[in-house]
């Protein structure tokens, strides 16, 4: 099939093009020299346009682009070829949002940074907004109900605070219909196509129980209870036939794989639908098309975001795809009701992303928007993936982004951690954070150490209670390996994370002073018992920490020894820091008490918070503030001291730009 292409950098916005006859895109060759050094703010704007949605009958598009440096909904006609901003939040943006029908969106929004969502409606016009009075908090509009155009199924904390509840949203008055009563515990739901809630998965004292009922009104019944940490299967999504259920499981498996589950003989298919097929990775997900509840796919992370189809239509359409747009990874998110038309995302390691209209009737694909149409992947570094050994002889798999035209020996190195720590891992995608340390000459590291998500069961196990032990020393291994390879200059490692990974960046300085130049935490945990504390309100939280972290009680001695904050007297290295005012995951005291600490012995440091920001700064002009003096801290800390071992500093302390 012979594909024509609507091809232009968009400055803004989004518009709809005249089909050229174009060749495929072909990918950016990596520059023969070092780009220019870019401004903070090219990396950490907001993006032109993100969140691209059809309505239900596909004639408008809907997205949130900038206004007044926050994201705001615009929608556009396709027909009429219209375009119209209908909010203007300048205090904060919308978090996401979700069409209702043809006239009317509902909008999630987090005021303060605390991660409640709150729910609001607009017309399409931008007439008759509303913000509802209910002040439960709401997680997520998950879909819309063709049957009945003014509600949403939603999830929200309706009957209790840590408990998730289904419900129906009516968009015009806000009332809230709970859909199923939570028996107790249940934290997901699988929804049949005729919005009955059929399973419920509960969590407590260490177990998860799969509990499931044939209809509205019936008793549920336990199928199955799994203690944590032993192979276990949960429901993904019913099929159209509100029989058949995809389920992921690891039963008799070293990683997760799709199967099929029915629940009129209660039994699993015996072989998986679809696994990894070198079963590295975990397969935990199912791509639905349609309202009508076909299951066309599965999605997953491998070294990338990888989408396997078995659907023969969305076969050929990504095989269309993927020559058209090679190199990228292309997702077809939403397809029209009569088929015809798809909203295509694609992505790499240094593209953010661009959205075409692909019409394979008309054998056209045009390009809607870029999402960040500013940056050029041509002068962004590529990333790809490594492997090494830890001490132990464990394979860590780590992301490696090198600067673009510059020579790989002896580089200034950022390790780079992800937060977490278990459950979730890097992959190859496009990193603001990670494009800046590239940008200013640094390579980037991510290592995905033992405890991270996606390698099986087993993987993430081997991370348990090793916070600041084996965790860190897959870190430091890191370290080791980028030296020995003649990649890093050992004299100007960096150790740089957000969340778990600012403990990591806490934890490397106090514990392997030696490594590290400098450090920069970012939410990061310092104390131990903190965590630990925070979680004592409920049995089974208190259960979950031990197992993962450590008791407050039967181990304070251990997690006092691995607190950074005990061991500030240790560090030699210059750090930065920063936190949010209403965190609701790290709280400020784990800042407030580094820095008291390092104060006391006389240490190196950056440190700030921000009002009004959360885990992680979500304004734009706090984000580039910030990052402006990350890129300030680390040039004068480490790129102007080439060959020059970095040991015990002064104190210089500057002042925060906001300190309440």
């Amino acid at each position: 099939m012979k594909i024509r292409f609507a091809r232009l950098r968009l400055t803004a916005g989004f518009a709809l093009l005249l089909a050229l006859a174009a060749p495929a895109i072909p990918v950016r060759a990596q520059p023969s020299s070092p780009p220019p050094e870019f401004p903070v703010e090219h990396f950490f704007r907001n993006p032109a346009i993100t969140q691209l949605r059809f309505s239900p009958s596909g004639r408008y598009i809907a997205a949130l682009i900038p206004h007044e440096r926050r994201l705001n909904l615009v929608i556009m006609d396709r027909e009429a070829k219209t375009k119209n901003l209908i909010t203007a939040f300048k205090d904060f943006g919308i978090s996401s949002y979700r069409w209702a029908n043809d006239d009317r969106l509902v909008l999630l929004i987090d005021d303060d940074g605390d991660e409640d969502l709150l729910p609001f409606a607009i017309d399409r016009d931008g007439k008759n907004f509303i913000k509802f009075d209910d002040t439960k908090a709401f997680i997520e509009i998950s879909r819309t109900d063709p049957k009945n155009p003014r509600r949403v199924l939603a999830y929200s904390n309706q009957t209790h605070r840590d408990r998730v509840d289904p419900v129906w949203l009516d968009v015009k008055t806000g009332k809230v219909t709970v859909i199923a009563a939570n028996p107790g515990d249940v934290r997901s739901w699988v929804i049949d196509w005729n919005n009955v809630a059929r399973f419920g998965i509960a969590g407590r004292l260490l177990e998860q129980t799969i509990l499931y009922r044939d209809k509205a009104g019936d008793n549920w019944k336990t199928l199955a209870t799994f203690a944590d940490g032993e192979p276990s299967w949960r429901p993904l999504a019913f099929a159209g036939d509100n029989r058949t259920v995809y389920v992921t499981s690891n039963i008799g498996r070293k990683t997760f794989a799709i199967y099929t589950y029915d629940t009129v003989t209660r039994q699993r298919s015996a072989e998986p639908v679809f696994a990894d097929p070198e079963d590295r990775y975990d397969v935990t997900e199912v791509i639905i098309g349609g309202t009508e509840g076909k299951v066309v796919g599965a999605r997953y992370i491998s070294d990338r975001v990888t989408e396997v189809y078995w659907d023969p239509t969305y076969q050929r359409r990504q095989r269309i795809l993927d020559q058209a747009l090679p190199g990228l990874v292309n997702s077809q998110q939403l397809v029209t009701d009569d088929g015809r038309q798809v909203l295509v995302i694609s992505r790499s390691d240094r593209e953010p992303g661009v959205y075409y209209l692909f019409d394979e009737q008309n054998k056209k694909i045009e390009e809607l928007a870029v999402i960040r149409p500013h940056l050029d992947p041509a002068t962004l570094a590529p990333m790809k993936a490594i492997r090494y050994r830890a001490r132990d002889g464990l394979e860590i798999e780590a992301m490696l982004t090198l600067p673009a035209g510059r020579t790989p020996r002896g580089l200034p190195l950022v390790i780079n951690p992800h937060g977490g720590p278990f459950g979730v891992r890097d992959e190859l995608r496009y990193n603001s954070e990670v494009q800046l340390f590239a940008n200013r000459g640094f390579a980037v590291l991510q290592p995905n150490y033992r405890g991270s998500g996606g390698y099986g069961q087993w993987f993430e196990q081997r991370g348990y209670r090793t916070w600041g032990r084996a965790m860190q020393d897959d870190l430091s291994d890191a370290v080791k390996w980028a030296v020995e390879t003649g990649l890093a200059d050992p004299n100007r490692v960096v150790i740089a994370g957000a969340s778990y990974g600012g403990y990591a960046a806490m934890a490397g300085l106090t514990f392997t002073p030696e490594l590290y130049a400098a450090g920069v935490n970012y939410v990061g945990v310092t104390d131990l018992k903190l965590i630990a504390s925070q979680r004592r309100s409920r049995d089974d939280r208190k259960l979950w920490t031990k197992t993962r972290l450590g008791d407050y009680y039967e181990d304070a001695d251990e997690l006092d020894a691995r607190s950074p904050v005990n061991f500030a007297q240790q560090i030699q290295a210059p750090v930065i820091m920063a936190y949010g005012q209403t965190d609701p995951r790290v709280t400020r005291e784990h800042g407030d008490d580094m820095r008291a600490a390092m104060s006391k012995h006389g240490k190196e440091f950056e440190f700030l918070i921000e009002s009004g920001e959360g885990h992680g700064f979500r304004k734009e002009e706090n984000a580039i503030a910030f990052y402006t003096r990350v890129d300030e801290f680390l040039k004068r800390h480490v790129l102007a001291k080439v060959d020059v071992k970095i040991g015990p500093t002064e104190v210089l302390q500057l002042p925060a730009k906001s300190d309440e």
